[in-house]
């Protein structure tokens, strides 16, 4: 079954609502972006969640270019050991972050449609997953807007066996079509559970309703 992440949280309320939603995954945005959070939020934000159990969903730092050390501290203050690269972060950088700090990486990619979508296979068994995004030069990530999906298989060919993320504009109306059609490992929203730039807990169970039924509406 197709995992759900709910992405750019910022409170408790909005945690509270994902666990609601019954998401897989929330993420928390600790780079530079409208939906930053400092650690000392993210500390709060997810206090409600009893992460003894294995049940609930798995907080997710989202971090861009941050040093090895950098990332490692802020899992040790949030205690979460999960995190998802959206820079120019090197195949090298997530073994040692997997192998040596326990973490699980996903790194991110702004799908370009182009040969530079090769460079992908240099992540193979380095990181857990590949979230793949839509491409917009100086951007990390959040654009909500669609890149191609037609682009989907032959990434799924030049990665095997590597789990793939889909993120890039979805929103309840859209999410039932990605995972009818490609059935990737987990599916991603920001933008597209929000209204007013406020996450919207009617948005986010109707995305993940979406995303569990897999039906396309397209």
């Amino acid at each position: 079954m197709t995992r759900v992440k709910l992405c750019g949280l910022r409170n408790v309320n909005d945690v509270l609502a994902a666990q609601n939603a019954k998401a897989d995954y929330i993420g928390f945005v600790l780079a530079k972006s409208k939906r930053q959070v400092t650690d000392k939020e993210v500390v709060t934000a997810i206090e409600p969640l009893d992460r003894s159990k294995s049940v609930g969903p798995k907080p997710v730092l989202v971090l861009v270019d941050e040093t090895v050390e950098k990332i490692v501290s802020l899992c040790k203050t949030t205690g979460v050991l999960h995190v998802q690269l959206c820079g120019r972060e090197a195949p090298a950088t997530c073994s040692l972050l997997r192998e040596k700090y326990g973490l699980t990486v996903w790194k991110a990619w702004g799908v370009r449609g182009t040969e530079e979508d090769q460079m992908l296979a240099h992540y193979v068994g380095h990181v857990d997953a590949i979230l793949l995004d839509t491409y917009k030069a100086g951007s990390h990530g959040g654009t909500g807007h669609f890149f191609d999906w037609q682009q989907i298989p032959r990434l799924q060919v030049l990665l095997p066996e590597t789990p793939l993320v889909i993120a890039g504009g979805l929103s309840p109306h859209t999410v039932g079509s990605v995972v009818a059609k490609y059935h990737p490992f987990a599916v991603d929203v920001s933008s597209g559970i929000e209204t007013d730039e406020q996450k919207d807990p009617d948005k986010m169970r109707e995305f993940v309703n979406a995303a569990r039924s897999g039906l396309d509406v397209s």
